[in-house]
């Protein structure tokens, strides 16, 4: 089911919104007097009575100095969180985050926005899915749809 299971950036097994077992980390880097954050995971919580706790999440020891629970970022209130960040809009003017790489936020943005995209990204590397995608547009890829076949093995079949 999308949007309800994504693969752990640090032990690759799933994370899922219920119970909410997942956090949401980056790290931030000044430049020139700005802050920039850059390298997103997703990634299991820490919590400690558990059995057998999970110890996916970097923490500031790893330098991920900043972490938001994943379910804050889901559906439409979880959008406007994370295009906020971009942007606070007419009524703030900037947003308080400033990624370093928009493409890496985008894949963030796509990973908890856009169905089947979690699912499909594990075989965005296999050849056959980029022959048949090579000329595609740039939205064809991460419709839903398309997503969705690319995660079922039957994208051009």
């Amino acid at each position: 089911m999308p949007l309800d299971s994504w693969s752990c950036d640090a032990c690759g097994k799933p994370i899922t919104s219920a119970p909410n077992d997942g956090i949401v980390v980056w790290r931030t880097r000044e430049t020139d007097g700005r802050y920039l954050d850059h390298d997103f995971k997703i990634v299991h919580k820490t919590i400690e009575p558990d059995p057998v706790p999970h110890r996916c999440d970097p923490g500031n020891a790893g330098g991920y100095d900043a972490h938001i629970d994943l379910t804050v970022l889901l559906g439409a209130d979880g959008l406007a969180w994370l295009l906020s960040w971009l942007s606070a809009g007419p009524f703030l003017g900037g947003g308080h985050l400033q990624v370093a790489d928009l493409d890496e936020y985008v894949n963030l943005v796509r990973r908890l926005q856009t169905p089947y995209y979690e699912q499909a990204r594990q075989n965005f590397n296999d050849e056959a899915v980029r022959d048949i995608l090579c000329d595609a547009s740039e939205v064809a890829p991460y419709l839903p749809d398309t997503l969705h076949r690319i995660a079922a093995g039957t994208l051009g079949k």
